[in-house]
């Protein structure tokens, strides 16, 4: 959507001509802070810290611009997320090589990168603001706050308001001949007409069910390269922090297994890729009987869950075992919440197209779960489903690296854990 807009091209031009500028400001802190920078001789030890920081910064400036594709992405958490995650990269990657670093400069990029990218984001959000004009009549658009976005409803054909940055049509409707008329009009004036499909799956990140068809769902095909790749970062992360997960993992289950009896390992049948059903690993958060009258809902107060349950719930400690499921192939860290066999069953009768969420493999986290808490119901399942068809869709490193982000936010805030 964002690509058909005028003021789109600005933004880009804007982040541009920030971003070079923060880099002059940037290399003029390091001419400054490092007296021997004339020095070809004594300038050499200093390239690899140079270097690095070059290429962090300009990694900070294309993770931020990728990242403003997915709506309320782009906040001071995640701003200061990313520059501070280049920082420690940058740290840890020189530490690790053994070459010359200096703390007290690290310590400036930190400071610099943080403070200078978010200035930019309080910026845009002072000044990029969009005006869409809504024809009237189809889908209708939920009133609340949107990303850099104000909403007018026409009324006529004839009364266009001044200064408008865009038209949304529902082309799933039919439309009478005067306001195809209007719409041909804005084509001609070079007025951008944005669907209301893009428009939601760019303001809220989510699909409307309601306007998917055959014809649409093949644009959720995914490319395998990506997948592929994916694949293997999952494997190298989760063999690669076992130091910090194994011993989590033992003193849970320790602590689980002297507050209630039963196994302490919780195994369940869930649908996978490709619809294709697995066994799920978790550690025990419930009564060993939760389940002994059939697959349920979690609840936000699911009296099921104990007293220890509800702590490992919150930080997502329940989930570790799910790193075996991962190295099986079973599942990947990032994707769709594999569902228990008997909601799918019951799903795939009463919402369309409800298999599409199967194309890629399940996560331990994903969009839906990061965008929206508990689903205790058919109607919830159907939200949540609009939130994996968009990460299907879209699925991306930048896009996991988000979901990976905000993940972190839910295991300190507790939403949407269960």
């Amino acid at each position: 959507m964002k690509e058909k807009l005028k003021k789109h091209k600005f933004s880009i031009f804007f982040a541009f001509m920030w971003s070079v500028l923060g880099a002059f400001l940037l290399a003029y802190a390091a001419s400054q802070w490092f007296s021997f920078i004339g020095d070809r001789g004594r300038i050499t030890k200093a390239t690899p810290l140079l270097t690095g920081s070059a290429f962090g910064y300009v990694m900070i400036a294309f993770f931020l611009a990728r990242l403003r594709a997915h709506p309320y992405t782009i906040k001071p958490l995640v701003v200061n997320f990313v520059a501070s995650a280049a920082t420690i990269i940058l740290f840890v990657t020189l530490a690790a090589f053994r070459v010359y670093f200096s703390l007290s400069f690290l310590l400036l990029y930190f400071v610099f990168t943080n403070l200078w990218f978010s200035a930019e984001f309080f910026m845009r959000a002072k000044v990029a603001l969009y005006l869409f004009a809504i024809v009237p009549g189809g889908y209708a658009l939920e009133e609340g706050n949107y990303q850099n976005v104000r909403l007018t409803n026409l009324t006529s054909p004839e009364d266009l308001p001044q200064g408008v940055d865009g038209v949304i049509v529902d082309f799933h409707r039919e439309l009478s001949e005067a306001w195809l008329s209007f719409v041909s009009r804005c084509v001609l004036e070079g007025i951008p007409v944005v669907s209301t499909d893009d428009f939601v799956e760019t303001q809220k990140g989510t699909i409307i069910l309601e306007h998917l068809t055959t014809a649409r769902s093949i644009t959720f095909q995914t490319t395998s390269l990506y997948l592929a790749v994916k694949r293997i970062v999952d494997i190298v992360l989760v063999l690669g922090s076992s130091p910090l997960w194994v011993p989590l993992l033992l003193v849970a289950c320790a602590v689980v297994r002297a507050e209630s009896p039963g196994r302490v390992i919780f195994s369940q049948k869930r649908v996978g890729r490709k619809g294709k059903p697995f066994t799920i690993y978790k550690i025990r958060s419930m009564r060993f009987d939760s389940e002994k009258h059939g697959a349920a809902f979690a609840s936000a107060r699911d009296a099921r869950v104990t007293r220890i349950g509800a702590v490992i719930r919150k930080f997502r400690i329940d989930e570790i075992p799910q790193f075996w499921n991962v190295l099986r192939g079973d599942m990947s860290l990032i994707g769709p919440r594999p569902e228990q066999v008997p909601f799918v069953l019951s799903f795939e009768k009463i919402i369309p197209y409800y298999q599409l969420r199967h194309i890629v493999r399940p996560g331990i986290s994903g969009w839906a779960q990061i965008n929206m808490g508990y689903a205790a119901g058919e109607v919830e399942a159907a939200d949540k489903l609009a939130l994996d068809l968009y990460y299907v869709k879209r699925v991306s490193f930048v896009l996991d690296f988000l979901i990976f982000i905000k993940t972190l936010g839910t295991m300190l805030t507790g939403f949407g854990a269960r």
